[in-house]
This record gives structure tokens, C-alpha cells and sequence, in this order.
């Protein structure tokens, strides 16, 4: 969501500063006296349900073994369960004060388990102030992680200023100040598998992302005529669409040369999958196997965002931007008021402000015909919105 915050804030002239924070061995160091207590105190959780987490917690023990050697049984003080559904969820539970330390900073954050993210926007000519703001609200962020027996690893702390390449000269020089650690600001960071450019013109992610789908078709291909068509779909599915089709909402309103350079992804895909030729007409093949293209495929992650955040079940960061046109009360009286039309706030910069969630998201949903976005039911709305896509595209 902060990918569409720097989006409208770049949009205004402003520019935006992220820090992303890691942690040393953060599900291995949470104190389970700590825990239980947070459970208890900042979430109400007593009796029974309060004993199903000491069970599960307490008494846990491990040992170690290799090549049919086993070491000693040790008792497990700390940590969470890895690669369970409670662990990370125990861990954002313990961590949840972090959040508020942030906000008191006037500053906002993001926390997916252990990654957490760090950010602001300031005017250009206040850069300093909010660098200074920012290594600030790190060092408190640092000393709780202390005192909850969580450790900051500033070593590893990323540091990127968002701003437009026409503006990159008014940025401060000074690094950002992390501790005894000077993080020097980037020029691209990688966060949750996606790649942010300081520029937010996802060029870096977008170049990385088809060299992995190459990749990962040319091995294919060498085991392709082993393997019947099912298993090529499956595997391109699973190895390639996937992989386009992550967090593709943040490519929303980028020039067509880069979504061409996806598209080739997909294209290939599909000669490999039917056996095709390089110089056949590749329009047949995409219909036949119902394949989407790039911008079709954004406007039907864009559109299932913002039908979950219709009915409430999207988180309220993103239901917060969504606004229907008959909520506004200058519109009410209007005739757009009566259909299902979001609002889509005015912008600046098309290349900027047209890409942010809050305008691209409500401009798909418009787009649609009235039929499909007044469907109820989540699966009926996916089978009638690929459907609209699948004929805007190939008929």
C-alpha cells in the first residue's frame, strides 16, 4: 500500500522516504513471559484461551540430529514455532507496539511478520528534517526491540528516498543515521520479492522478473517433450503466471514498452506450451489457451481488489481510498450517484498520480459494465469479469 502512497505523493510535489528494518533471529528471540502477558493485557485474552497458548508455547523441547548422531534434549525458553500459522501471527501480536511507537513519530508503517517498513513524506526543502525524523524514530523502534529482547541488525537496515529524477537534486547527502550506523540512501530496495525503484518506475523489478521467466522457460523446454501438455500448464502456472501476476496491480499505468517486456514472457509461454513456432501469430494461441494479456490480467487483480474492499472484506487501508460517488454529497443528486460508480480522485501526473490504487482502482471498476460489478458473490464476479476481459481482448 505505501508503493500507492509514494505514487500520490510524488503526484503533489512531495517526496516520500522509506526505511526498511531487519531483524536478528526475530522468531527465535520472543520472550514467552513477554508474550503471554501482551496476549493477556493489550488483547484480552484470558481462561481458556489464554491456556491454549501457554500449552502450546511451554514445555516445547529439540535436539539436533545428523548422520545418526543426536545431541542432548534441550528445552525451548524462546521463540516461536517456524513454518506454523500461529508463529508469524504470534509475532506481529508481540511486535503490535511497534506500530504505535511509529505513528507517535507522525510517521506511518507497514509490518508483514518480521519485515517491518518505515515511512514519510516531507517537501523537498524540509528533506533533512525528515531524515533526521526518521533515524529518530528508528533509535526508539531499536530500544524497545532492546528491552523486549528483539534486536535491530542496523547492518542490514535499507534506506531509499522516493522522488522524481527532475527533483533528485534537492534530496539531502546526508546518510540516514541508524545507531552507530550510517545507511546510505539506494537506489532500489527489494521488499516482500518486489523491487522498488527510487523513481517507482518498477524498471529494475520488471528486468528481473523476465529474466527469471526466461529462465525458467528455457528449462522447461528441455524436458518439454517428456512431459504432456497438462504438465507444461501446470508448471508454467505455477513457475511463470504466478510470478506475473504478484503484486501486479503495481504495475498499473506504466508505459506500454514495459508491459510489452512481460508480455514476451507470456507469449513465449504459450509457444512452448502449444508447440508453436517463434514467427506464428500469437493472438490465436493466447485465446485458445484463455490466457489474459498484461494489462488485462492488471485490470482483473485491480478489479477483485476493489470488489473485496465494496463488500468489506479488503484490509482498511485500501477500503479506506475507495469511495462510492453517491457518499459524496455535492453528487448525490446526480445521475451517476444512482449507478455503482466509485469516486476517482483528481491528479497531477498520469505517469504518477493515475497509478496510485485510490484512482487506478475505482477507474478499472467504473470501466466494467453495471451487471458485473453488481455481482454479490466473489467467484461469480471472477468468472464474469474474466469473461468481459477475455472477449475485450481477443473478439
Amino acid at each position: 500500500m505505501y508503493h500507492s502512497s509514494f505514487l500520490s505523493s510524488l503526484d503533489t510535489g512531495d517526496i516520500a522516504a522509506l526505511a526498511l528494518l531487519d531483524l536478528s533471529a526475530a522468531f527465535d528471540t520472543v520472550d514467552h513471559t513477554i508474550l503471554l502477558q501482551r496476549l493477556q493485557t493489550s488483547f484480552g485474552l484470558n481462561g481458556t484461551v489464554l491456556s491454549w497458548f501457554c500449552s502450546y508455547l511451554d514445555q516445547r523441547r529439540q535436539h539436533v540430529r545428523y548422520r545418526g548422531e543426536q545431541s542432548a534434549t534441550s528445552e525451548v525458553q524462546f521463540g516461536v514455532p517456524q513454518g506454523s500459522v500461529l508463529g508469524p501471527l504470534l509475532f506481529v501480536l508481540y511486535t503490535a507496539d511497534i506500530v504505535n511507537i511509529i505513528a507517535h513519530q507522525g510517521l506511518s508503517a507497514h509490518q508483514y511478520a518480521d519485515d517491518i517498513q518505515v515511512y514519510g513524506r516531507c517537501r523537498p526543502n524540509v528533506a533533512t528534517s525528515l531524515s533526521l525524523e526518521l533515524g529518530s524514530c528508528i533509535e526508539q523502534v531499536a530500544d524497545w526491540m532492546g528491552v523486549n529482547r528483539l534486536q535491530l541488525n542496523a547492518a542490514k537496515t535499507e534506506f531509499m528516498w522516493f522522488v522524481p529524477p527532475r527533483r533528485r537534486h534537492q534530496l539531502p547527502s546526508d546518510h540516514l543515521a541508524v545507531g552507530p550506523v550510517q545507511v546510505k540512501p539506494a537506489t532500489s530496495v527489494r521488499d516482500l520479492g518486489v523491487y522498488l525503484d527510487s523513481d517507482l518506475s518498477m524498471r529494475s523489478h520488471i528486468t528481473r522478473l523476465v529474466c527469471t521467466c526466461f529462465g525458467v522457460l528455457r528449462q522447461i523446454r528441455s524436458i518439454r517433450r517428456s512431459l504432456p501438455r497438462e504438465s507444461v500448464l501446470t508448471l508454467i502456472s505455477s513457475l511463470v503466471m504466478s510470478k506475473l501476476d504478484y503484486c501486479n496491480v503495481a504495475f498499473a499505468g506504466l508505459p506500454r514498452c514495459e508491459l510489452d517486456r512481460m508480455q514476451s514472457a507470456i507469449n513465449a509461454a504459450a509457444r512452448l506450451t502449444v508447440g508453436a513456432h517463434l514467427h506464428d501469430h500469437i493472438t490465436p494461441l493466447l485465446a485458445d489457451l484463455h490466457w489474459l494479456r498484461i494489462p488485462q490480467r492488471i485490470q482483473y487483480k485491480l478489479c477483485v481488489l476493489v470488489f473485496n474492499c465494496v463488500h468489506g472484506s479488503a484490509p482498511r487501508y485500501l477500503q479506506e481510498v475507495i469511495r462510492p460517488v453517491e457518499s459524496i454529497e455535492p453528487r448525490r443528486r446526480l445521475r451517476s450517484a444512482s449507478s455503482a460508480d466509485l469516486l476517482v480522485p483528481a491528479t497531477r501526473h498520469s505517469t504518477l498520480g493515475d497509478r496510485a490504487f485510490a484512482v487506478a482502482g475505482p477507474r478499472a471498476w467504473n470501466s466494467l459494465p453495471d451487471a458485473i460489478r453488481r455481482c454479490s458473490s466473489p467467484d461469480n464476479f471472477k468468472r464474469a469479469l474474466k469473461t468481459h476481459l477475455y472477449i475485450q481482448s481477443y473478439f
